[in-house]
């Protein structure tokens, strides 16, 4: 038995057909969908839904789903396909691809640290460190640090930018890169890349560009 509800059911068969990679791994899936919620609150979502909201050692988790994807995984895609659907078109898609641009191009220990920022969770950090698991995160506990951080991080992204973007990743990096310069890459630059990739400093995501005579910048 499924007990995951219809809105995150539906936001999973979104992030499974947009990006399979990032709904493949757990901690991702959850982060995609906190952050959908997170924005959609911002947004003045009255829809917004934290209920079963957990606090565990890496973020915050919706316990129901965790549950549903990991142990009754067939059905758990099943019902979030025909909830797709049925209520695909009510999800957001700009913040959807805002939340699903932020889990893709982060890494599983980068998105824990952005959430342990917030107050939301870390207004329960003691209970969950003594804990691990399963500690309720409330709804209230979100405050104007979090409202703040989400701004920013929604202007960080903007939709437009995602759009014509690609993804890139070499070794622990993720590198967004326009379509027109994606198109330009060479072996050249990807060994640049991958020397790149093996400095500690560098943080995720990094932005490429490309100028008219091939050469590369990094910013």
């Amino acid at each position: 038995m499924v007990y995951s509800n219809s809105r995150k059911l539906t936001l999973s068969a979104w992030l499974k057909i947009h990006r399979e990679a990032e709904y493949n791994t757990p901690l991702k899936l959850q982060k995609f969908l906190f952050f959908y919620e997170a924005f959609s609150k911002v947004a003045g979502d009255a829809k917004a839904d934290f209920d079963h909201l957990r606090g565990y050692k890496n973020g915050p988790v919706f316990s129901n789903v965790f549950g549903d994807y990991t142990k009754e995984r067939s059905e758990f895609e099943l019902k979030a396909n025909a909830c797709y659907e049925r209520f695909g078109s009510q999800v957001n898609a700009g913040i959807a691809l805002q939340c699903s641009f932020l889990v893709s191009v982060l890494s599983e220990q980068e998105l824990s640290a952005l959430t342990h920022e917030m107050n939301i969770w870390k207004s329960q950090e003691r209970f969950i460190i003594q804990s691990c698991s399963q500690v309720p995160l409330h709804e209230s506990d979100f405050n104007e640090g979090d409202i703040y951080l989400i701004k920013t991080l929604g202007r960080m992204y903007p939709v437009e930018m995602i759009t014509t973007s690609e993804i890139l990743r070499v070794g622990k990096n993720y590198f967004v890169v326009g379509h027109s310069d994606f198109a330009r890459l060479t072996e050249e630059h990807i060994d640049v890349l991958s020397t790149l990739s093996s400095n500690e400093e560098l943080h995720n995501p990094v932005f490429l560009k490309i100028d008219k005579e091939g050469v590369m910048s990094v910013d």
